[in-house]
């Protein structure tokens, strides 16, 4: 499972959240056409990378999407 919220300020176009085995990656994303994030961070938990994201760059729950896992394109 993938999700993406859209941040829109300067910087910061978009974060994507990707489950890998050792946790959930935070991809942070400069621009709406980079090709790879300029940032990760990971954490533990679902919670944990939501609550991240809040903090960091305001995304609230309502802001998250579902999209199809990047991997498996």
């Amino acid at each position: 499972m993938a999700l993406q919220a859209k941040v829109g300020r300067a910087g910061v176009s978009h974060v994507v959240l990707e489950e890998y085995p050792e946790g959930i990656y935070v991809f942070v994303f400069e621009r709406p056409d980079s090709p790879h994030p300029y940032r990760d961070y990971l954490q533990d938990t679902w919670d944990m990378a939501k609550g991240f994201c809040e903090d960091e760059y305001g995304i609230p729950e309502s802001g998250w999407n579902q999209i199809p896992d990047p991997r498996l394109r």
